[in-house]
């Protein structure tokens, strides 16, 4: 079988980020979040009281906090090779899970060539123990050394890639995206990224990293190089894949607010002919108000999450580019040796800034529509009661002058009535009555005629 087929000491490493405390969660929420990220490393056998004590790490002040105290790890069960690396990064759960294969019980068979059949394997043990899926992505690393100072890097990089089965419709032209030399490594960078209306379950990354065979260097010189690398990379990928989940998310939230675009170009289009119609009916137009301060909220919300996560983009996005720099810088080489994964960040910065930041501008507007629809519905409805107030002052007035002259009349009437003992003259009391309520109301008509004609 071709050499191509082997590697000396094949590893994979699974980083998986986890959201801990998002803006606006509740207490219970955030202790859900907790659980599901630790059940990742003790599985369904974790306890309230485990939970309570690994809770108490999280109250660090520190960035970078190691969730399992001077411990650092958590082994996996006996034979495998493997252990979980928990952290937290700010406000996200990350882990690392390590896989080898089993502990030989002979050192000298466990650094003998493998075939990278075994990588498949390897990467079904270690998704059987992520559960539930992280919620803000994962990145792979295989690692091993070539078995060969002539076996082609390249061409094991390809059988990896394939033998790895990660990819869907696997297509190394498709996904490979960068690849350069490190520390004397080949590394091959290969991403399938999710797509505008995909999740973040669909979001494919790997980094492959061959070492060179240099005449039998040592496995163990090249495993301490590995491990240094993994601190790293723990804070590089978590900065990835946030980036890539804002991205995601803003386009959930660009979905919701086309939806809502559409309820406020409802509400527009309506408005004239509420405002046109040959009587204005109050009622239906408070409840357009109703209707558009409600919308109003909600779309107000899907604006402000949608900054969150433009902000939340270009921020990681400068991480990843520092934590770049830092890579080479700390890994004794300079600081431009790590540069070869910048691709992501041009990538980044020109798909996924450029949209979001543009999706912010255009969907704005529909925010401004609907201030004009309620600001022109509260003027339309102060109107209204202002007619009725005015036509019931009128009214009153009209009624309170035709009172007062039946009342002055039926006075004047009533001075003439004699007395009943009186035999000449006698004034009948029922055409007093109607006389004094006749005038009463000719003087209010004249009145609501006049007022009217000057309000006019």
């Amino acid at each position: 079988m071709s050499k191509e087929n082997w590697l000396i000491y094949p590893t994979v490493d699974l980083f998986v980020y986890d959201l801990a405390d998002g803006i606006g969660q509740n207490e219970d929420k955030i202790s859900q979040n907790r659980q599901q990220f630790w059940q990742k490393i003790y599985g369904d056998k974790i306890s309230a009281p485990q939970l309570a004590k690994l809770k108490q790490a999280e109250t660090e002040t520190a960035e970078y906090i190691e969730l399992l105290g001077d411990k650092k790890f958590a082994a996996f069960e006996s034979p495998l090779d493997g252990y979980a690396y928990p952290v937290k990064i700010g406000d996200t759960y990350a882990a690392q899970f390590d896989l080898s294969g089993k502990i030989e019980s002979d050192k000298e068979n466990t650094f003998k060539p493998k075939e990278i059949d075994c990588l498949e394997w390897l990467k079904q043990q270690v998704i059987s123990r992520v559960n539930p899926p992280a919620t803000i992505g994962q990145s792979w690393l295989v690692w091993g050394q070539l078995t060969a100072n002539d076996q082609d890097a390249l061409a094991t990089a390809k059988n990896c890639y394939s033998k790895l089965n990660l990819f869907p419709n696997a297509k190394w032209e498709r996904d490979w995206k960068a690849e350069g030399k490190f520390l004397g490594a080949d590394f091959y960078e290969l991403w399938l990224p999710p797509g505008d209306r995909g999740n973040i379950s669909q979001n494919y990354h790997v980094l492959i990293c061959l070492f060179p065979y240099n005449n039998g260097q040592a496995i163990g010189d090249i495993s301490k190089t590995v491990a240094k690398l993994y601190v790293h990379l723990m804070r590089l990928f978590a900065f990835r894949n946030k980036v890539i989940w804002a991205y995601t998310q803003s386009r959930q939230l660009k979905a919701d607010l086309k939806d809502a675009s559409r309820t406020i170009q409802d509400i527009v289009q309506q408005l004239p002919q509420q405002v046109n119609a040959p009587k204005v009916d109050l009622k239906e137009l408070q409840q357009s108000l109703v209707d558009s301060l409600t919308i109003f909220s909600v779309y107000a919300n899907y604006i402000s999450r949608l900054e969150e996560q433009e902000n939340t983009i270009k921020t990681n996005l400068k991480n990843y580019k520092r934590r770049l720099e830092t890579i080479g810088e700390d890994m004794g080489s300079d600081a431009e040796a790590f540069k070869f994964m910048a691709s992501f960040s041009d990538f980044a910065k020109e798909k996924y800034v450029w949209q979001v930041a543009a999706d912010n501008r255009s969907l704005s507007a529909g925010l401004r529509l609907l201030e004009n629809a309620i600001q022109t519905i509260e003027g339309i409805i102060e109107i209204e009661r202002a007619k009725s107030d005015r036509t019931l002052n009128v009214t009153i007035g009209a009624v309170g002058v035709g009172i007062g002259t039946s009342g002055v009349a039926a006075s004047v009437y009533a001075s003439q009535i004699r007395s009943p003992a009186s035999p000449t003259n006698p004034i009948n009391v029922n055409v007093v009555f109607g006389l004094s309520m006749g005038l009463g109301i000719v003087a209010g008509a004249i009145v609501l005629i006049m007022i009217g004609k000057k309000w006019r």
